[in-house]
Formats: C-alpha cells, sequence, structure tokens
C-alpha cells in the first residue's frame, strides 16, 4: 500500500519535490479520478484526458438518449470526475504523498515560497466540516494558510542538493506506480461493465480518424 495521508485539523505540511531516477523534479502531479465503488479507484492522468472526455460524453450526450446499459435509464448512468493534486510531504518525520482539490492546489501555486525545500514555510491545515444538506457533510479546508514555522529537516545538510536528493528518492512513496495499477487501462473491462460499452475505445478510434483525416487533407 501506498503511503497516502489524510488531511486532519492541524496537521503541518513540508512540501517536497518529485525526483525521478534521472533526477528530474516534479512539485505536483494531475490526474483524473473516479471511484466505482469503495475498493475500485480509476485514474487517468494522459494528456488525451480519457475518463473526463468519457464523463463529459455521458453528460452532454446519453442523459438525452437511450440508456448504455440494457433496461436502465441514461440517468442512471455517471461517471463523476475530480481531478486531484498529488505531492511529496514530510509529515511525522516521513515522506508522504498528499492529494488535494482546488482550493489547497491553488493556495500552494499562489505561495512559491512553499517551493524552497530550505526555507520553512510550510502549510498549515485548518479543518472544518461543512453540511451539504440531507446529513451529508464534506471536509472544507479553506481556512488553511501558510506560515513560516520551523521544521527538522530529514538530512544533515538541507543545502546539500546530493544528500537531499538521495534522500528524497529512497524514501518517497512510489506515486508513479500507483497510477499505473489504477490507470483507466488497467481497468478497461470494469469501466465497460459499469457503462455497458467501450467508450474508452471509440474514443481511441474516433481520435485516429482525426488524424488521420488531418494528414489526408
Amino acid at each position: 500500500m501506498i503511503n497516502i495521508h489524510k488531511l486532519e485539523d492541524g496537521d503541518i505540511i513540508k512540501i517536497l519535490p518529485m525526483i525521478d531516477k534521472n533526477n528530474n523534479i516534479t512539485w505536483i502531479k494531475m490526474y483524473d479520478c473516479v471511484g466505482l465503488n469503495t475498493k475500485t479507484f480509476i485514474s487517468d492522468n494522459s494528456e488525451k484526458g480519457y475518463l473526463r472526455r468519457i464523463s463529459q460524453k455521458i453528460r452532454e450526450h446519453y442523459n438525452f438518449s437511450p440508456g448504455l446499459r440494457s433496461g436502465k435509464s441514461a440517468s442512471n448512468i455517471k461517471l463523476p470526475i475530480s481531478t486531484r493534486y498529488a505531492m511529496n510531504i514530510y509529515i511525522n518525520g516521513e515522506i508522504r504523498i498528499l492529494n488535494v482539490g482546488k482550493t489547497l492546489f491553488e493556495m500552494i501555486t499562489n505561495n512559491p515560497k512553499l517551493w524552497d525545500i530550505k526555507g520553512n514555510h510550510q502549510i498549515i491545515v485548518v479543518k472544518k466540516e461543512i453540511s451539504a444538506g440531507g446529513g451529508q457533510v464534506y471536509p472544507s479546508f479553506n481556512k488553511s494558510y501558510v506560515s513560516e514555522k520551523s521544521w527538522t529537516p530529514p538530512v544533515n545538510d538541507i543545502n546539500s542538493q546530493d544528500e537531499c536528493f538521495s534522500y528524497i528518492k529512497s524514501n518517497q512513496p512510489d506515486f508513479d506506480n500507483h497510477l499505473e495499477k489504477s490507470n483507466i487501462f488497467n481497468h478497461k473491462q470494469l469501466l465497460i461493465n459499469h457503462l455497458g460499452k467501450d467508450m474508452l475505445s471509440e474514443l481511441i478510434s474516433d481520435d485516429r480518424e482525426k488524424k488521420l483525416d488531418k494528414i489526408l487533407v
């Protein structure tokens, strides 16, 4: 299991870069995802955005057409997509993966001092429960903020890039492998079962035809 952090009120978050084997740095990885049930999570970080396009196609077209699945109305066909932003964080003496939504993503990108691992700027998490009606509640992080707060680096020399990179590469969760296991292509049949047809293959075929048309023009 990958070490994914669940945000709690009062968390103090230090962001660290994701570093691949060639020392390439990525601060945030964006992906789309959907949960088909309590156990199955499907992700898509492809440039084509297949998962999001399937969801959009369902909303724009199939909700006004006969159901995709035999014997079921189109209104029962849903594929609610969320866009998530993943990053390495250092908390409680270890590196974990943090997935955030738009609110925290915008706060992070608007505070470039968070990208300085030598500095002390960190995220102070304020978590509130918001009522959505019908007895449902969801977490809100709107009151979270960035503050300069001292932290203890997990390396002897925070100014040494080699030491920092070595520590991160040796201790960061393998998020790319996590996404690969949950990738839309690896769960294609599950998606077909849910939708009643192979919409992923349809999109791929449409893309090929459009590309061919451009070549032939």
